[in-house]
């Protein structure tokens, strides 16, 4: 009979649903905490910075015109300047052809976009559709360090996106406004 002492209550059936509502209500209260800590303190992404470097001015000679892959970027070398240009497509983001020579068809430099035709002029103009808009070209800046960096966040209002394609970066570091860019410099392999 000592053990009766400690034994535990019998279940009945007003207990078992006793603590199924209260169950049910401390669920829902904990659901309802988690949900107000997710909304006070959400989960944040964090987007890739859009200010890179890509080498040092000493890296490229005049009429240099190297593909960035990582960032989706061609950078240009003229006797101005540097120039930085988007690798993407203003049609549906493909990545188009490096920029080539005059050919039968188009008596300038021009780069072709292989999924569905879109041309671009060394300037970014559409010289074929259906890409829409023109090629944005970015703002580039020479680092404390000697790098090259440029930013794709900068927008001047005189584009779609990015900055005026006569705007060159010298290897001094300094921004001058230049011819437009034709591509005759080329150096096309």
């Amino acid at each position: 009979m000592k053990d009766q002492k400690y034994a535990l209550p019998k279940l009945t059936r007003r207990r078992f649903f006793a603590w199924l509502g209260w169950g049910s209500v401390t669920l829902s209260g904990t659901g309802l905490a988690l949900g107000a800590g997710a909304y006070v303190f959400p989960r944040l992404t964090f987007e890739p910075s859009l200010s890179y470097a890509v080498g040092t001015p000493e890296a490229y000679k005049v009429g240099d015109m190297r593909l960035i892959d990582a960032h989706r970027v061609f950078i240009f070398r003229t006797p101005v300047g540097f120039q930085a240009v988007s690798d993407i497509c203003t049609h549906l983001g493909c990545s188009y052809k490096p920029y080539g020579a005059p050919d039968k068809s188009y008596d300038e430099v021009h780069a072709h976009c292989p999924c569905h035709g879109s041309v671009f002029h060394r300037n970014g103009a559409v010289l074929r559709g259906p890409a829409p808009r023109s090629l944005p070209f970015y703002a580039m800046s020479l680092g404390s360090d000697g790098r090259l960096f440029v930013d794709e966040s900068v927008n001047d209002g005189s584009s779609w996106a990015g900055i005026d394609h006569h705007i060159y970066l010298t290897g001094e570091g300094k921004q001058v406004k230049g011819p437009l860019p034709e591509g005759k410099a080329l150096t096309l392999a």
